[in-house]
């Protein structure tokens, strides 16, 4: 992946946070939450729109990829045998933590991964409330910024 494409993702990331989850953080209406396969498995309606915003922008940025979303993942909707074929797959968990992020807390992020030739080849992790950001490349270091 390309320096310019690094941050694009770290921007799009940036993006969502600022467009679907700091306008949602101590702000969800009770409707705006739900339980996946139990008590303890949340997701909003953040997580929802985050992952759709950055299926879309991701997928343009590189024409030809795939997207394997959490939220897509927990309603049936894609499976990891996108990881099995030869199109670059990336990997959404658009809140990490997102009974942190119900509750109030600052400790949840968004993160994303790309996979290709059966490998990650880079991955993002952003913290919305610190602004901070961590990404990966294979081959090519780990950093904060």
């Amino acid at each position: 992946m390309r320096l310019e494409q690094n941050e694009a993702v770290a921007q799009l990331l940036r993006d969502a946070a600022q467009r679907f989850i700091i306008p949602r953080w101590r702000a969800l209406a009770a409707s705006e939450v739900q339980h996946k396969s139990g008590p303890l498995d949340l997701v909003t309606v953040a997580d929802i729109e985050t992952e759709a915003w950055l299926t879309e922008a991701l997928t343009a940025l590189l024409p030809g990829s795939l997207v394997l979303g959490e939220e897509a993942f927990s309603r049936n909707e894609v499976g990891v045998e996108l990881l099995d074929g030869t199109a670059p797959v990336w990997i959404i968990d658009p809140i990490d933590g997102t009974r942190n992020f119900v509750e109030g807390q600052q400790d949840f992020c968004s993160m994303v991964a790309l996979y290709e030739n059966r490998q990650v080849q880079a991955g993002w992790i952003y913290l919305p409330i610190a602004r901070r950001l961590y990404s990966a490349q294979r081959g090519g270091g780990a950093f904060l910024q």
